[in-house]
């Protein structure tokens, strides 16, 4: 156990678009957005530990947004190392994964959103300014972690008439905790919270801007502390979990007012926690661990294939013209990035940056015993990150959502073991 203090710094900057451009997830939506339901934030958390004149850094940042472009990535990490001396491995950029934001990657097809350049420009200086801010405020704070429990998700794989569809499973995979970390200023007043959950924010998708359930529950949090408290939403592997919203065995849409119903429940969860006895974990030296491994792919395409595809029109003409347009996307193999953040004795954040399934989640979880706190949207985006037997089964998630995402094929089956070494090696190496 340390004796020095851990700091940390605060920000949150407004986001939101200043002029109507499209909204990125839901591929019947088209033109700009119609209007803005709820702003779109960026939550800067800049954490120090100073022992003995050795000072470590590490920086966990939330965004309102669907994912951060991977094709940003080495560029915004060496302007955090360059201006504020934060490594490339000591950060996490995370999504909560609203579907209710711009598109921010240039690497997909259309039907999921179109960028907008300045948007991505100002999204980064948002990002720089933030951290500015944050690290401005630096003090010193101790670190408690609760936990709860919440059911607004439900798993959406499940076998219909012999195929893998994307319908409501009861009996699927779900992960119902609530993992709450306060951050306390030495007067006792709450400086920031960390709520870690899992589960799409897909509850509505009309063409307006929203935070979603997160940040309806993170706005309400922030109003009951007052004083400067920010509350940040950290996404689960939620890749095959989203709102349970369904009737007849089917999914519906929801409105605001479901998005609203969400995020006080969350926030009521989340409160009770809060008011209940948690642990006050010990200060270490925080440090962070990248490593990048290379997910294999099935069959690439052939030439002949691309050509069908094209002309076949739709999702599938997209996906053949953004390949033959990008050739360099017909690689065998694509990097995959885990990123493990240690800020206390006990507590790690493991960031991958896809749209990871449950499974690695909750196999992260249970081999740290609960001390590693599993995120997907972050540092980037590749697409969805299913299990082998997902890519068996097919359906969205273990097949069809690579046309979306201009993958040249689906992923091969030893894509798990590979992602699970990968897990393994960054928990142990805490160990």
């Amino acid at each position: 156990m340390s004796g020095a203090k851990l700091l940390l710094g605060t920000a949150k900057i407004d986001i939101t678009p200043e002029r109507p451009i499209p909204l990125a997830g839901f591929g019947h939506r088209k033109g700009p957005f119609l209007g803005v339901n709820r702003r779109l934030y960026a939550r800067i958390n800049v954490f120090e530990h100073d022992e003995g004149g050795k000072k470590s850094r590490v920086l966990i940042a939330q965004g309102d947004i669907i994912w951060w472009g991977s094709e940003r990535m080495a560029r915004i990490r060496e302007t955090i190392a360059q201006r504020f001396g934060i490594g490339p491995s000591d950060l996490i950029l995370s999504a909560q994964h609203t579907h209710g934001g711009p598109q921010t990657s240039t690497e997909f097809c259309d039907i999921l959103g179109l960028p907008d350049a300045d948007y991505l420009e100002s999204l980064d200086q948002a990002l720089f300014l933030g951290i500015e801010a944050a690290i401005a405020n630096l003090e010193p704070v101790t670190i408690e972690r609760g936990k709860g429990n919440c059911r607004i998700g439900i798993n959406r794989r499940k076998i219909v008439n012999g195929k893998m569809a994307m319908a409501p499973n009861p009996d699927g995979l779900l992960d119902t905790d609530v993992n709450v970390i306060r951050f306390r200023k030495e007067d006792g007043v709450t400086k920031a919270v960390f709520i870690h959950y899992t589960c799409h924010p897909t509850t509505t998708n009309t063409n307006f801007v929203t935070s979603e359930y997160p940040g309806v529950a993170a706005e309400r949090l922030e109003a009951t502390f007052g004083r400067g408290t920010i509350v940040s939403f950290l996404q689960g592997c939620t890749g095959n979990v989203r709102p349970a919203l369904h009737r007849d065995d089917k999914f519906y849409a929801g409105s605001e007012e479901e998005v609203a119903k969400f995020g006080r429940q969350l926030a009521n969860e989340v409160e009770r926690v809060l008011d209940g006895a948690m642990d006050e974990l010990a200060s270490v030296p925080v440090s962070g661990r990248r490593i990048v491994v290379q997910l294999p792919f099935q069959t690439l395409p052939t030439e002949a294939e691309i050509d069908a595809s094209i002309a076949k029109g739709g999702a599938l003409a997209e996906w053949g013209e953004k390949l033959r347009g990008r050739p360099e996307k017909l690689q065998s193999h694509i990097p995959f990035e885990l990123t493990r953040i240690k800020l206390a004795d006990g507590l790690s954040f493991l960031a991958m940056d896809g749209e990871v399934v449950l499974e690695y989640g909750d196999y992260a979880k249970r081999l740290s015993g609960d001390g590693t706190l599993p995120m997907g949207y972050s540092n980037g985006m590749i697409g969805y990150v299913p299990t082998a037997a997902q890519i068996s089964e097919g359906g969205y998630e273990g097949k069809d959502s690579g046309i979306y995402f201009a993958l040249p094929a689906a992923f091969a089956p030893e894509t798990e073991t590979i992602i699970r070494k990968a897990i393994e090696q960054l928990i142990r190496e805490e160990e």
